[in-house]
């Protein structure tokens, strides 16, 4: 069975067999009292309409993603689990965020035509 491809916006809470292409952005969240014990990776997902949903890989499972991630690079996403936004760490507006698990998968792919807009230009200018 081929999984069908969705947008950031048509994605609900529950486990998720879809793909969704996104640009990405991420950073480690640090436990600054248990002298910087790594917590997760977070991520700011970006999709071809400007939809920006935080996303997070468990430290536990850092190794098996983080070894291929390159910001500001095209990627599809699948496997992932969708849950409610968790309100005091909250990266973005959206009300849910994407979690990896053991299913997921994060593929690499050429840009598309998207890529070219300005917003993905300033969004992921690297300071």
């Amino acid at each position: 069975m081929v999984n069908s491809q969705v947008l950031l916006t048509d994605l609900k809470a529950g486990p998720c067999s879809n793909v969704v292409e996104v640009w990405l952005r991420f950073g480690e969240a640090r436990n600054v009292r248990k002298g910087g014990e790594l917590m997760s990776i977070d991520i700011l997902f970006v999709d071809e309409n400007s939809t920006v949903t935080q996303g997070s890989v468990g430290a536990n499972r850092q190794l098996r993603f983080m070894d291929g991630l390159c910001e500001g690079s095209l990627y599809t996403l699948t496997g992932f689990e969708v849950t409610r936004s968790n309100t005091n760490f909250r990266l973005s507006d959206a009300p849910f965020s994407i979690r990896f698990n053991e299913g997921t998968k994060l593929e690499k792919i050429p840009a598309s035509l998207f890529s070219e807009t300005g917003f993905f230009r300033s969004f992921f200018l690297v300071s």
